[in-house]
């Protein structure tokens, strides 16, 4: 085998190994009076087997015009399933307003529901983003 093919098949297999780390997504467009607009993407298809994306609502909190986002997620499967969620904002023009992006660990028990809820970090929200992915191994990220 060449040089070129092998580098062609390291770079097949290093993009395969990341198709399944990316996560599954809920886009959705709020307002205070509810949602307006739902859309999921699928990049973890093993993941989507066991997690599904149920109801969503939105409702306005009183203090500051601000809103609350309510999402339903099934685990579909068996078995327990551990993933990671975050949620992140964003304004009418599509800009992120996120003050936390990190993820948060979640495991669902077998044919279990459970709704994950986020407030927007101010009155300018429009929409959201629930992110589902699989668990990622902590890191690190220096001497010790």
């Amino acid at each position: 085998m060449g040089r070129r093919a092998g580098y062609s098949l390291l770079l097949a297999l290093l993009l395969a190994a990341c198709a399944g780390t990316a996560p599954n997504i809920l886009n959705v467009q709020a307002g205070p009076s509810g949602v307006s607009y739902k859309n999921i993407e699928i990049n973890d298809k093993f993941l989507a087997r066991q997690l599904t994306f149920g109801d969503v609502s939105v409702k306005p909190l009183e203090a500051g015009g601000s809103i609350e986002a309510h999402v339903l997620i099934k685990n579909e499967s068996d078995r327990d399933v551990a993933f990671e969620y975050r949620f992140l904002w964003y304004d009418a023009s599509g800009y992120e307003i996120s003050s936390v992006t990190s993820w948060m660990p979640a495991t669902l028990a077998s044919k279990e529901d459970r709704g994950f809820k986020s407030a927007a970090p101010g009155p300018n929200a429009a929409g959201f983003k629930l992110m589902v992915r699989s668990p990622h191994p902590v890191t690190p990220t220096g001497s010790y």
